[in-house]
């Protein structure tokens, strides 16, 4: 006997959307959680750095308020202001998940499981042991932070994103170890409250899946901002001087040190499935996560695995995508399968950067010979009204227009993505965003404009200018 049809491990995003559809389809669900409801996203992760965001920006544009003829006397940041905000959007968003959960016929359960057979969990809570059998699973465990391999690190306190969300006073001054999306982020919103920001990055350049003229782009940006930054870096190790923290690191062989307040790490994130005895339940993993196939199921066929666990595509959306996916083939033999196709995600700094399928390489690898757009936003009435002229998007696309992706800096970038996406999902020519009427004044025209382009190109073709000189010679005749 069973005592559900669904057991589903984990209520982030991922383990709440497969879990609800699950239950829409008519399964006895239970959904168990180790921690808090609404998983990183809510917590760690999207909604509260972008909260801080948000307010980042209103003071930026406090700040600037003169270039729009705004005067404002004696301003003043109140980060005590700034947590009760954050912890405000926090529970409107819960509250909508809460609501949610209790319309449902969902059982929560708290507290810690692992399998001890491959159909029955035992959960640990608060000194008690529970045991429940389920006819199948979904492991949606989510991921947890990379603690680099430094010398002295763990002996030095450093925080991650839960303990920089949660601080009761504004840090003094920070180092960022890492310079990717979430720490770009960051990093530029604490430089813009105040604080004292360097930033230290492994490769080459910030934001390492975006285009190189992109990230540069946002490396200017950000230097203009007063943020340090520093690439090619080697973090060799950490110590505590007094009552702050030195990084000692390498550049190009040749060493120095930075100190802060605070050591912030943005390395990266690692899935979480440890301690789930999923060897027992005949779940295979690898260095990347829990191994599955396109309609996310794991080696063993009654359970099925979706999120950051899985260490595919990290991304709320994303796990929200494999999450229906997981849900729905669990409880129906339909088969859904997950696309990645027409993968999107925005990194929001200011500006934003959003990234739509094929990066260039990719496209290039994929198609062979392509062609690549430029339109710049400052060719944009709104982008100048709006005082945030600067920026591009980049569009590829095959030899014919097709569109494979894109990559776009600039304001309101995540709003523009979703034209992108939908070109490149019904394999749309570009061509066709020059015959599209955009709205003006609108930051979306850089689509028309990079279309405008790609069809001003067939125009200069030798053949078809041929045939309008041809057309030319002969309308007086056919008139």
């Amino acid at each position: 006997m069973f005592d559900f049809d669904v057991a589903v491990l984990g209520a982030g995003t991922a383990g709440l959307v497969s879990a609800f559809v699950a239950d829409s389809l008519g399964a006895r669900v239970a959904l168990i959680e180790r921690d808090k409801v609404g998983g990183e996203c809510l917590w760690r992760g999207c909604v509260p750095s972008k909260t801080l965001l948000r307010s980042a920006k209103v003071w930026e544009l406090v700040k600037r308020s003169e270039e729009f003829g705004v005067h404002v006397e004696k301003p003043r940041l109140v980060w005590s202001a700034i947590r009760l905000r954050l912890a405000d959007v926090r529970d409107e968003i819960r509250k909508g998940e809460r609501e949610q959960l209790a319309k449902s016929g969902i059982e929560q359960i708290a507290g810690d499981a692992r399998f001890i057979d491959a159909h029955t969990l035992e959960i640990q809570s608060k000194g008690e042991t529970r045991r429940v059998r389920a006819r199948k699973f979904i492991l949606a465990t989510g991921s947890s932070p990379v603690t680099p391999d430094i010398e002295g690190l763990k002996e030095t306190e450093f925080l991650n994103y839960e303990a920089l969300f949660e601080r009761p006073n504004l840090p003094k001054s920070l180092v960022f170890i890492g310079g990717g999306p979430l720490g770009c982020e960051m990093a530029q919103a604490f430089g813009r409250f105040g604080t004292r920001v360097v930033v230290l990055q492994r490769g080459p350049q910030l934001v390492p899946h975006e285009e190189p003229e992109i990230a540069e782009h946002l490396l200017k940006i950000l230097r203009a901002e007063n943020l340090e930054i520093h690439l090619n870096v080697h973090v060799s190790r950490v110590e505590k001087v007094g009552e702050r923290k030195r990084v000692h690191f390498e550049v190009d062989g040749q060493t120095q040190f930075v100190e802060a307040g605070e050591i912030m790490l943005a390395a990266g994130k690692k899935p979480r499935f440890e301690g789930l005895n999923l060897e027992t339940a005949g779940v295979k993993t690898g260095e990347a996560g829990i191994e599955t196939d396109e309609r996310m199921r794991t080696s063993a066929p009654h359970i099925w695995a979706c999120g950051d666990c899985t260490g595919q595509q990290r991304f709320t959306h994303a796990a929200e995508h494999a999450g229906k996916v997981a849900g729905a083939n669990a409880v129906l033999p339909i088969g859904l399968k997950v696309n990645w196709e027409t993968l999107n995600w925005v990194t929001f700094t200011d500006p934003e950067i959003a990234h739509i399928g094929l990066s260039r390489d990719e496209a290039k690898a994929a198609w062979g010979e392509i062609e690549t757009y430029r339109a710049d936003f400052k060719t944009l009435d709104r982008a100048i009204i709006e005082g945030e002229a600067g920026g591009f998007a980049l569009v590829f696309t095959t030899k014919s227009g097709r569109v494979l992706g894109a990559q776009i800096i600039g304001p309101s970038a995540g709003e523009i993505a979703p034209t992108v996406v939908a070109a490149a999902r019904d394999g749309a020519l570009i061509q066709e965003w020059a015959e599209t009427m955009f709205a003006y004044p609108t930051l979306g025209e850089i689509l028309h404009r990079a279309g405008t382009q790609a069809y001003q190109a067939q125009l200069d073709s030798k053949v078809l200018q041929a045939g309008l000189k041809l057309w030319h010679k002969l309308e007086p005749k056919l008139g």
